[in-house]
């Protein structure tokens, strides 16, 4: 009897593990979104890009003001607004996804159980994805006062589903292992986006190139490449090339 009790407890744990396995993926985002707005880059934008991102060429010595700790990380909205991100490129061999999520700056401090997670590209590849593909957040307007974060998971999409389990870097570094900073958020001359871009390598690893081009965005308030108004531009740095 107490065999068999043993025997049935066994199988109730291996079926609420495989539930739990079940609920850290999501089978039901497609690898394509289906609400892509397709709009052109400009080419010199894109070579500008080009050259910000060569492979394998340190952000952190190139441009240390990046990486100052007076810098804001996220995006953070004046007034009520749409936020707008357009895939620019990708130098990843990981099939990683990019996610948002958002919250009230007057919580000084979030943990990651209680961040409602959106996928917004699962798939981030080249072969998927053409440059310009742009999204709109939530499909919404957000309140001034708003919060935008983002996060990479790394290899997402290597099962062909998104599996929020792998390692996830955010751009509240806090959450990150060891607070380190692994995106890079800046504006550039003439150009009227703000550029969001992913280290997918650990950078205190010693495989990591540090080049911060695994995934590259851009970020606006608009979808016509307008200046951009409703966003708080102090604290987020220029680059300076140089």
């Amino acid at each position: 009897m107490k065999i068999l009790n043993t025997l049935i407890i066994l199988v109730i744990l291996s079926v609420l593990t495989f539930a739990c396995k079940q609920s850290e993926v999501d089978p039901d985002i497609p690898e394509t979104p289906d609400e892509i707005i397709p709009s052109d880059l400009e080419p010199d934008i894109l070579e500008e890009l080009d050259s910000i991102f060569p492979p394998s060429k340190d952000f952190t010595n190139e441009y240390p003001s990046l990486f100052e700790e007076s810098n804001s990380l996220n995006i953070v909205l004046t007034k009520e607004s749409e936020v707008y991100i357009t895939f620019v490129l990708e130098g990843a061999t990981l099939k990683n996804s990019l996610g948002y999520y958002i919250y009230n700056p007057s919580t000084s401090t979030v943990e990651v159980g209680e961040l409602d997670l959106s996928i917004l590209f699962p798939h981030i590849s080249d072969d998927i994805l053409n440059q310009g593909d742009m999204l709109q957040l939530g499909d919404q307007t957000f309140p001034a006062g708003t919060t935008v974060g983002f996060f990479l998971i790394l290899d997402g999409w290597r099962t062909g589903q998104v599996n929020y389990e792998n390692k996830t870097f955010y751009t509240d570094t806090y959450l990150n292992s060891e607070e380190v900073q692994q995106h890079v958020l800046f504006q550039f001359k003439n150009f009227n986006s703000i550029v969001l871009a992913f280290e997918d390598q650990f950078i205190n690893d010693e495989r990591s190139d540090k080049d911060y081009n695994d995934v590259v965005f851009t970020v606006s308030d608009n979808q016509n490449n307008q200046a951009i108004t409703r966003f708080n531009l102090n604290g987020i740095p220029t680059l300076k090339k140089p």
